[in-house]
C-alpha cells in the first residue's frame, strides 16, 4: 500500500469518529451558563462525551409541574449517578420561599437553578411548563416535551445505559415565532403592559393575589389608555401556553381596545427583564423611565 494512503486512513477514521461525537446543538447552547443555587456554574459542554443531561423547567404555581414532581425525584434517585439531572425554576411570579417549599414537599435532591435573568428560558425556547429537555452523552438533543410519560422514561433508560438513540432536530430549540416590532424608539412615549391571558384565572388558586392584580390592572389599563391617548399603548402577552385564539377571547373578556401582541420570541419580556405578571413599563426612546408590578394606582403614574 502506498505510504500516503497509510497516512490518510487513520486521519479519515479520526474525522469520522469526531463527526459521530459532535453535538447537534449550536455552540451557544453548549456554552450556555446554568447557574446553580449552590454557587456552581455548569454548561452542557462540561458533560459532553461524558454524561447525558436532563433539564426540567418548572414553576411552583404550575399544576402539571407539581403533579410531575414525584416522577422527577424518582428519575434523580434512579439515574442520578448516570444522568446529570438539573431542576430549573423559571422564576416567573415565583419566589425563593415557594421554591424551597416545593423542594421540601417533594424531597427534591437534584441540583437546582433559578432562572432569575431569564437567560435559560430564552436560550432553550421555553414555550410552557413543565418542559423536559434530554441530551445524550454527546450533548445531542434526544427529547423535548411537556409530558412525564413512557416515551420520556424509555429514553432516560437508554441514555443511562449509554445507548445511542435517535436525535431530535435541534431546530426545535431555535426561535421561530414572528418578530414583534414595536416603534418604541420613535421619540414618543410608549406604555408596555406585560401580562398573560391566563393570569387572572389559572393563578386564582395558587397565586390568588396575582390573579386579582392581573384582572384589576387590565381594567385600569383600559381606563388609562382612554385618559392618555398621547401615549402609544401596547399590551404584550406572554407566549407561554398562549395562542391567537386565547388573545381574542381575552380581548373580548376585558373589552380591550388597545393593541395586544403575543411576544412570540419572548424578546420584549426578556429585553425589559419582566418576571412578574402584570407589569407596566413606560419608555421614551426605548429607555425605561418607570415601572410598576402588580396592581397600580392610575393617579400615581408619572403621566402629565
Amino acid at each position: 500500500m502506498n505510504n500516503s494512503y497509510r497516512f490518510y486512513i487513520p486521519l479519515i477514521l479520526l474525522l469520522l469518529s469526531m463527526r459521530v461525537l459532535a453535538s447537534n446543538l449550536p455552540d451557544y447552547l453548549l456554552e450556555q451558563a446554568i447557574n446553580l443555587s449552590d454557587g456552581d456554574t455548569v454548561t452542557l459542554a462540561d458533560y459532553q462525551d461524558d454524561k447525558p443531561v436532563y433539564l426540567k423547567f418548572w414553576a411552583s404555581w404550575c399544576q402539571p409541574c407539581l403533579e410531575q414532581m414525584p416522577h422527577f425525584q424518582k428519575v434523580q434517585k434512579q439515574y442520578g449517578n448516570e444522568i446529570v439531572v438539573i431542576s430549573i425554576n423559571i422564576d416567573m411570579n415565583d419566589n425563593q420561599q415557594a421554591v424551597q417549599t416545593m423542594i421540601k414537599q417533594f424531597g427534591l435532591t437534584m441540583p437546582m437553578a433559578i432562572d432569575e435573568s431569564g437567560d435559560l428560558a430564552q436560550a432553550f425556547h421555553l414555550l410552557g411548563t413543565p418542559y423536559h429537555l434530554l441530551f445524550d452523552r454527546h450533548s445531542n438533543l434526544v427529547h423535548h416535551g411537556h409530558e412525564a410519560n413512557k416515551l420520556l422514561d424509555n429514553k432516560l433508560a437508554l441514555v443511562a445505559e449509554a445507548q445511542d438513540i435517535n436525535m431530535v432536530d435541534a431546530g426545535s430549540l431555535l426561535e421561530g415565532g414572528a418578530e414583534l416590532l414595536l416603534p418604541v424608539e420613535d421619540g414618543r412615549a410608549h406604555g408596555l403592559f406585560f401580562t398573560a391571558t391566563w393570569c387572572d384565572w389559572y393563578l386564582a388558586e395558587s397565586r390568588s393575589q396575582v390573579a386579582r392584580h392581573c384582572a384589576a390592572a387590565q381594567e385600569k389599563m383600559n381606563d388609562v389608555v382612554k385618559q392618555h391617548p398621547d401615549i402609544i399603548w401596547h399590551g404584550i402577552i406572554s407566549r407561554l401556553w398562549t395562542s391567537e385564539k386565547d388573545v381574542a377571547e381575552y380581548r373580548d373578556k376585558f373589552s380591550i381596545d388597545h393593541d395586544l401582541h403575543i411576544d412570540q420570541r419572548n424578546e420584549w419580556f426578556y429585553r425589559y427583564g419582566v418576571k412578574k405578571f402584570p407589569t407596566l413599563v413606560l419608555v421614551e426612546n426605548g429607555k425605561e423611565i418607570y415601572r410598576v408590578e402588580g396592581d397600580f394606582d392610575i393617579n400615581q403614574l408619572p403621566i402629565d
